[in-house]
C-alpha cells in the first residue's frame, strides 16, 4: 500500500527482498492490486536482456534484491547497456531491513569483467593447488608439507643465512661420510654439487649429516622424526641446544632415500613456507632468459601468493551442500548463515572459486579482476533520506544504533501486532554427540507428528545449517515418516511450489534450511492448527537472535497457533563461539570444577599427579624431553572430560553468540563500512575519467580498444594502491594522475602498461576495419613489448614479404611463421592473427 501511496504521487519506489523467491513471491502476488490502481509493476530478478530490463525498468514499482539493484546499476553505468536510462533512486523500501543493511551490509556486487590477463594465473593456482593437495594432516594436529629432497630443504635453509660457507658443508658430508676427502677437495666451493651428494641418502646418513651441521651452525635446533606404525609421528632425535634465544627451529620427517617432509604445527608457519617455495619456483623460470612468463603481473603475484595458499586450504576445509554446491557447470555459493540461498550469480574471490573448480574438476573460470562494484549500504545511500523499511526482527539497540549512524535522518517506530502472538517456545538443548543429537531430533519431530491422547498430529518444519546436513536428517527421518509426508526445500534453484504453495496437512514434515527460515510464509491446515499448529525446530545455533527468531516466526503466525525449540549439537559450534564459552565461565565455576579434579585425584590414590611429577622432572633437568612432557601433561590435564566447559547450557552459548554478533558489528562501523566508502568514491573517481573518455571525439576511432584496457589499469591499480592508512584525497590525486598518463598513451597508440594485450586489441580492431598496415604496427609492437627475442626477426621477416602482396612470397612468409611456431608455444595466439593477414593479403 505505501508503494502504491508512493506511486500515485509520482515516485518510482523499489521494493527490496533478502532473496529473488520472495521478490518473485510477492510481485506476482500483489499484481492484481497495483492493476486494480492502474500502477504497472514489474520484478528485475531472472532477467538478462537489455529490452527485458529496460521494459522492467520503465515501470512504476520494481520488485528486486540488492544484487539485482546494484547489478543492473552497473550495467547502465559501467558497461553503458540501456537497462535503466531514466529511473532514478527515489525511494526505496525494505523487506527484512536487519537482513540486508546489517547482516549482509557488506556484499558487494560486482559484473564480470573480460581480462585476459588475469588467465595467465590459472598457471600459477594450479601450481598451488598441486602443493596444498600434497600436504598431510595428522589426527594429533600437525600438518606434513610436500615430499621434497632433503638436499632442497638444505638449500633453502643456506639461502637464507648468508654466513654459511660452502667448505663448511662440504666439511659436514666428510665428517657424516657421506662423501670421501676426495671428492670434498674439488668441490670446496661448489654447494649444489655438494647437496647432490645427500640425494638417496638413508635416514642414518641425513641424521649424521645434519649433527655436522648444527656443530658447525649451532644457531639451528632440529626435530627429526619418522613415521609411527599408526601413520603419526614418531620421535626420532632432536639436534641442538635450546638455550640460545630466537633459535630457528626446523622440524622434520624423514623418509629416506634422500626424501623428506618439513613439519609444521600451525597453518600461518605453513604459509609462510609455502609461499616462499612458489616465489623461488616463479623467480627461477623465465626470468633465467630475460623474460617473464606474465609481464607486468610480477608485484600484483609476490603480493597475493600468500592470500592464495591461504584460500587453498581454506578450499580444501570447506564442504559440498555446507558453504557451496555444484550448479550447472561450476561452484556456487550458498549463503547458509542467513538466507539459505544459492546464489547463482555470485562468486568468490582470491582464488578461492578456482581452488573449489580444481576440488571438484569442474570447469575451470578465470581469477576476476574487480573493476567495478556497489555495496548494499553504497546503494541504500543513493535513496538519500527516502528509505523505508520494515523487520520482525530487528534484535538489539546496537542494532539501532548502528542503522543511524549509517544512515542520517533514519528513524524508527514499533509497531503493535494485529494479532496476538501463540508461540509456545519449548526449552533448547545442547547435545553433545552428533549421534545423539540426530536421534534427538528424529525422536521429537516423531513425537509431533504422531497423535496422542490429547491432540492430533502435528506438522513439523526442520531448519538445518546446511544442504548437506539437511539431506541427511531426510534420508534418516524417511525410515519412520512416509515419502509423500517428507519434503525437502534447501535449494532455490528447484521449483518449490509443491511446499511453498500447498497447504501444510497433518503429519508432514518439512526439512530446510534458512531458505524457509525467513520471509517463507507456510500455509497450515485447520486439522494441524487444532493439533497445535506448526512445529519448528531449530538444529543449529544461529548466527545472531534475528536468524533465531525469524526461524521461529515461521509458526504461530498471524494469531494462529504453534510452537518452536532449539536442539543443537556442541560439536557444531564454531572455534570462535566454543573459545568465547571457555574465556565466560567464571571464576567461581572454574574453581569448583578444579577442586572436582583434585578430588577425583586423591580417590584415585594418587600421591601426586602426573603434571606435578612432570613439572618436578623439568625443574632437576630443563632438556627438552622433560619440557615436552611437562606440556603433554598439563594438555592432558586441561582437556579432560571432567574439566569440559561443552555440557549442556543453551545460554551460555547463545551469550557467546551474542557477544561475537556485539564485536561484529563494531568491526562493521568503524572498520569495515570506511574501507567500502573510500573504494566506491575512489570508483566514482573512475566513472567519471570513463565519461569523458566515451563523450571525447579523440578517442572515438579506437574506443572498444582503449575501454576494456583502462578497466584493466583502473583494477590493477586499485588492487596494488589501495590502503586504508592513505588519505582518501591522496588517493583520488594519485588515481587522477595515473589514469591521465595512461590516456596519453592511448592518444600515442602506446600500452598503459607493461601489458600486451592493448597491442593485440588494437590490431584486431583495425584488422576487421581492414586498416591492415596499421594492424601489422601494432602486432608488431605486441611482439616487441613481449620480449620474444630471436623470434622476432623471423615475425618481421614475415611481415615484410606480407606487405609485397605477392603471392610468390607467401610461401616464405607461412614458413617463417611456421619456424617461430614450433621454437615456441606462448606465441601461438599471436601467430593466428598474423596468419590471418596473410590470408587477407593473398585474397587481395
Amino acid at each position: 500500500m505505501f508503494a502504491a501511496y508512493q506511486a500515485m504521487n509520482g515516485k518510482t519506489p523499489d521494493i527490496i527482498s533478502s532473496s529473488p523467491v520472495l521478490a518473485e513471491r510477492d510481485a506476482e502476488e500483489w499484481a492484481a492490486f497495483y492493476k486494480e490502481l492502474g500502477i504497472t509493476v514489474n520484478v528485475n530478478t531472472n532477467k538478462s536482456e537489455e529490452k527485458e530490463l529496460k521494459k522492467c525498468y520503465e515501470c512504476q514499482v520494481v520488485y528486486g534484491t540488492t544484487q539485482d539493484f546494484a547489478g543492473d546499476f552497473l550495467r547502465q553505468r559501467f558497461h553503458r547497456q540501456d537497462v535503466r536510462p531514466k529511473r532514478k533512486f527515489q525511494c526505496v523500501i525494505v523487506d527484512e531491513v536487519d537482513s540486508l543493511m546489517l547482516d549482509k551490509g557488506l556484499e558487494v556486487v560486482y559484473l564480470n569483467s573480460n581480462i585476459p590477463l588475469m588467465e595467465s594465473l590459472n598457471v600459477i593456482l594450479s601450481d598451488i593447488w598441486f602443493i596444498i593437495n600434497q600436504l598431510k594432516r595428522l589426527n594429533t594436529g600437525e600438518i606434513l608439507g610436500p615430499i621434497q629432497l632433503f638436499s632442497q630443504v638444505l638449500s633453502e635453509i643456506i639461502h637464507e643465512n648468508k654466513n654459511i660457507d660452502p667448505h663448511s658443508i662440504v666439511q659436514s658430508a666428510v665428517d657424516a661420510g657421506i662423501m670421501p676427502i676426495s671428492s670434498s677437495m674439488q668441490m670446496q666451493e661448489n654447494t649444489t654439487h655438494v647437496l647432490k651428494q645427500l640425494d638417496n641418502t638413508s635416514v642414518v646418513q641425513m641424521v649424521a649429516f645434519l649433527t655436522m651441521f648444527v656443530r658447525n651452525f649451532p644457531e639451528y635446533f632440529f626435530k627429526l622424526y619418522q613415521g609411527g606404525p599408526d601413520g603419526n609421528l614418531q620421535k626420532l632425535n632432536e639436534i641442538g641446544s635450546t638455550g640460545i634465544n630466537n633459535k630457528p627451529e626446523i622440524s622434520i620427517l624423514l623418509l629416506g632415500n634422500g626424501k623428506c617432509r618439513l613439519v609444521y604445527y600451525e597453518e600461518d608457519s605453513l604459509v609462510k613456507s609455502l609461499g616462499k617455495i612458489i616465489k623461488k619456483c616463479l623467480s627461477e623460470t623465465p626470468k633465467e632468459q630475460n623474460e617473464s612468463c606474465i609481464p607486468g603481473l610480477e608485484d600484483l603475484i609476490n603480493g597475493k601468493v600468500q592470500t592464495w595458499i591461504e584460500n587453498a586450504l581454506q578450499a580444501t576445509k570447506m564442504t559440498l551442500g555446507h558453504e557451496y554446491i555444484l550448479h550447472g557447470d561450476g561452484v556456487a555459493p550458498v549463503d547458509y548463515e542467513c538466507t539459505g540461498v544459492v546464489q547463482n550469480n555470485m562468486r568468490w574471490g582470491e582464488g578461492l572459486q578456482q581452488f573449489l573448480e580444481m576440488k571438484h574438476q569442474t570447469k575451470l573460470s578465470n581469477m576476476g579482476l574487480i573493476t567495478n562494484f556497489m555495496s548494499n549500504v553504497g546503494l541504500f545511500k543513493k535513496y538519500s533520506n527516502q528509505i523505508y523499511g520494515i523487520t520482525g526482527t530487528l534484535g538489539k539497540q546496537i542494532e539501532l544504533e548502528i542503522l543511524k549512524k549509517l544512515y542520517d535522518g533514519i528513524d524508527t517506530c514499533k509497531i503493535p501486532s494485529f494479532r496476538r502472538r501463540k508461540l509456545y517456545e519449548l526449552e533448547g538443548m545442547v547435545i553433545p554427540e552428533e549421534d545423539e543429537w540426530i536421534r534427538t531430533v528424529c525422536n521429537v519431530v516423531q513425537h509431533q507428528v504422531t497423535s496422542t491422547v490429547y491432540r492430533g498430529p502435528r506438522a513439523a518444519l526442520v531448519i538445518c545449517e546446511t544442504i548437506k546436513r539437511a539431506e541427511m536428517f531426510c534420508r534418516t527421518l524417511a525410515d519412520t515418516i512416509s515419502k509423500h509426508k517428507l519434503k525437502l526445500y534447501v535449494n532455490n534453484n528447484m521449483n518449490n511450489s509443491t511446499i511453498t504453495d500447498k497447504t501444510v496437512q497433518a503429519g508432514d514434515v518439512i526439512i530446510a534450511t534458512n531458505l524457509a527460515g525467513r520471509g517463507t510464509d507456510l500455509k497450515v491446515s485447520d486439522s494441524v492448527n487444532e493439533a497445535g499448529g506448526l512445529f519448528v525446530v531449530q538444529t543449529f545455533l544461529p548466527l545472531n537472535i534475528r536468524v533465531e527468531q525469524q526461524a521461529f516466526g515461521r509458526t504461530a503466525r498471524q494469531g494462529s497457533p504453534g510452537s518452536a525449540q532449539l536442539i543443537m549439537c556442541a560439536s557444531h559450534f564454531s572455534d570462535s563461539v566454543k573459545l568465547v564459552m571457555s574465556l565466560n565461565t567464571s571464576i567461581t565455576s572454574l574453581c569448583s570444577r578444579l577442586n572436582q579434579l583434585r578430588a577425583s585425584l586423591m580417590l584415585c590414590g594418587s600421591t601426586e599427579s602426573e603434571f606435578e611429577e612432570a613439572v618436578n622432572r623439568y625443574l632437576t633437568n630443563r632438556s627438552s624431553q622433560n619440557q615436552e612432557a611437562m606440556v603433554s601433561a598439563l594438555t592432558n590435564l586441561l582437556t579432560m572430560n571432567s574439566f569440559s566447559f561443552m555440557e549442556g547450557n543453551l545460554d551460555k552459548a547463545k551469550d557467546a553468540r551474542n557477544t561475537l554478533v556485539k564485536i561484529r558489528l563494531s568491526g562493521f562501523l568503524e572498520k569495515d563500512i570506511p574501507e567500502i566508502i573510500s573504494k566506491e568514491e575512489l570508483f566514482s573517481e573512475y566513472l567519471d575519467v570513463l565519461d569523458n573518455v566515451y563523450e571525447d571525439k579523440v578517442f572515438s576511432d579506437q574506443r572498444d580498444v582503449i575501454v576494456p584496457c583502462l578497466h584493466e589499469c583502473w583494477g590493477l591499480w586499485l588492487l596494488m594502491n589501495f590502503s586504508e592508512e592513505k588519505p582518501i584525497e591522496t588517493l583520488k590525486e594519485q588515481l587522477k594522475v595515473d589514469l591521465s598518463i595512461a590516456n596519453q598513451r592511448f592518444l600515442s597508440n602506446l600500452s598503459p602498461s607493461s601489458m600486451v594485450y592493448y597491442y593485440i586489441r588494437s590490431g584486431n580492431n583495425l584488422r576487421d576495419k581492414g586498416r591492415l598496415v596499421e594492424s601489422i604496427e601494432m602486432y608488431s609492437k605486441a611482439l616487441e613489448d613481449g620480449a620474444y627475442g630471436e623470434i622476432i626477426p623471423l615475425y618481421n621477416r614475415a611481415l615484410a614479404t606480407i606487405m609485397k602482396k605477392d603471392t610468390g612470397y607467401i610461401t616464405q612468409a607461412l614458413a617463417d611463421l611456421e619456424k617461430a611456431d614450433k621454437e615456441i608455444d606462448s606465441c601461438k595466439s599471436h601467430l593466428d592473427h598474423i596468419h590471418t593477414i596473410v590470408k587477407l593479403s593473398s585474397q587481395e
